[in-house]
């Protein structure tokens, strides 16, 4: 990191015992103020904080101007960045009803939530809504940007209920989103939307037009979940757009009561491989941010994995196929899968399908789950396989197996999975990570992983396999390693340090690893 930068690093989540906060004993003790906030939060079966919820809060709560959050999938990242946000939302709202304070503090929204896609808008607003008010109907608010009729009926109690929209693409301006041309202070009669969830590519077109400077001024909070995905390929461009409208907003004159804009940052990978690097454009554009990090971020075995991960070097899809139709007819009791709740993950849209149709013709049930899917039937889909409970495997229209594409291996937080299958090995070693991280979250060290691979692919899973039996901290950088491969570091262990660096550089990935061997193996049969 940057000698500007604040960093701040926490004990690993390894192991089960060491996945909650062991600085605070509860959350009101971590520092939640408001009493429904709390109240709703024992509702939920939430006693306790994880240690990125209880690492950040106070950053967040206090309104530092920027702050980075980095922990690995399943840790809590998502609540880490709700909860400051509700607890002041609530204690405001509660000020207003007592008579202590007017209005709310913001017209169009207290914060913009920024995620890559439809399905995870959908996940953080299901994670919200039960500690937003009562129900679903009260909390979330008609978005609708044609329809005329009011977005909401009378609020159940407004001092109690925090209003979220999700907004679409579309938008010429800020005022086509029917919820805040319906808020009091822009013209119409309803309270103002306290969160805003949504993507770079419906939001960054409003960001380039000074006339839209308002809306942005006076959105207090910006959060940028899954930063690793945003800041890099596709997604930075709309992404920069977004942050281009903050920061016009920021150089506002004080006169006109702007507060300066809260930046956070959220991923479960924060890949260090030179200067176009994710970590390396965060301390450039925000070199102020504070860096909270969880030392398991990036170890090479999830700690929700009960047993070490099963390598199986199989090269041809049908026979690999055929081994697994086979142990989903077997019962775990006796080495199996059958009845296990599992996600089978492959590296093309075709190949979803093919598995799926294979797994179908066996007698295995499952479902798809890719982008050319229309979003509807996705979440369908995803919403059968959701409901599957290993214990009652006879529910109706449940399904055991969600046959996906990494489109679900980000963000998305569906209980009781216990088992990841890699049917095709993952891409790059982020896509490694947020795959096996979709199995016994939330503390729960239940899962178990089974990756396939080829002869072209066996060197770089031995470097795996030796980084997760010494459970290494695996750093995301590029090729440079800090020792060379012959010395060792002070602990011994530079040469096997240096492999795993080398080895899953996001900056090459495993895919072009596999190109560069491919031609090796190539030249060698030609000569």
């Amino acid at each position: 990191m940057g000698a500007s930068s604040s960093v701040r690093l926490f004990s690993s989540t390894a192991a089960e015992e060491d996945f909650f906060a062991t600085e605070v004993s509860s959350f009101e003790s971590m520092g939640i103020q408001s009493p429904i906030l709390l109240e709703r939060l024992q509702k939920a079966g939430l006693e306790k904080p994880t240690q990125v919820q209880a690492s950040s809060f106070s950053a967040l709560r206090e309104g530092t101007k920027g702050v980075t959050i980095g922990a690995e999938t399943g840790s809590g990242k998502t609540l880490s960045y709700l909860l400051p946000l509700l607890d002041d939302i609530l204690q405001q709202k509660q000020k207003i009803a007592n008579g202590e304070e007017a209005a709310l503090q913001y017209d169009y929204a207290r914060a913009l939530i920024l995620v890559p896609n439809k399905e995870l808008v959908q996940q953080v607003v299901r994670m919200a809504v039960p500690l937003c008010g009562d129900s679903e109907s009260d909390v979330l608010i008609n978005s609708s940007v044609s329809s005329s009729s009011s977005s909401s009926s009378s609020i159940a109690d407004p001092a109690t209920t925090v209003r979220i929209a999700i907004m679409p693409g579309g938008l010429a301006e800020p005022l086509d989103f029917r919820p805040f041309r319906e808020t009091k202070a822009l013209g119409g009669t309803e309270p103002p939307i306290d969160l805003i969830i949504s993507t770079p590519a419906a939001v960054g077109p409003l960001g380039p037009s000074p006339k839209h400077i308002e809306m942005f001024a006076d959105i207090q909070t910006l959060i940028i979940d899954e930063a690793d995905m945003l800041l890099d390929g596709g997604y930075i461009r709309q992404l920069e757009n977004v942050l281009l409208g903050f920061k016009r907003a920021d150089r506002l004159d004080p006169a006109y009561g702007a507060a300066k804009t809260q930046h956070v940052f959220c991923a479960a990978t924060l890949p260090d491989m030179g200067l176009r690097s994710v970590d390396a454009y965060l301390q450039k554009k925000f070199p102020y941010s504070e860096q909270i990090q969880m030392e398991g971020m990036h170890n090479a075995k999830h700690y929700g994995l009960a047993q070490s991960t099963v390598w199986k070097e199989i090269e041809t899809k049908k026979e690999r196929m055929e081994l697994l139709q086979e142990m989903l007819q077997i019962t775990p009791e006796e080495g199996g899968l059958k009845g296990e709740k599992l996600m089978l993950f492959v590296n093309s849209v075709d190949d979803v399908e093919g598995a799926h149709g294979a797994l179908e013709r066996a007698g295995v049930s499952s479902v798809p789950f890719h982008a050319k899917i229309k979003l509807g039937e996705r979440s369908t889909n995803l919403d059968r396989f959701r409901r599957y409970n290993k214990d009652e495997p006879d529910a109706e229209d449940t399904v055991p197996v969600l046959v996906c594409t990494d489109l679900a291996s980000r963000g998305l937080d569906v209980p009781g999975v216990n088992v990841v299958v890699q049917l095709q090995f993952a891409g790059n070693v982020v896509s490694h990570l947020h795959r096996m991280g979709r199995c016994g979250r939330a503390g729960q060290r239940t899962g178990r992983g089974i990756v396939f691979y080829n002869s072209v692919e066996a060197e770089l899973v031995e470097v795996l396999i030796q980084a997760e039996e010494q459970q290494e901290r695996m750093v995301l950088e590029g090729d440079v390693m800090d020792t060379p491969d012959d010395e060792e570091d002070e602990e011994g262990e530079g040469k096997t340090r240096g492999k795993v660096k080398k080895a899953f550089s996001r900056k090459r990935g495993f895919t072009k690893k596999k190109k560069k061997e491919r031609r090796e193996a190539r030249s060698e049969h030609e000569a």
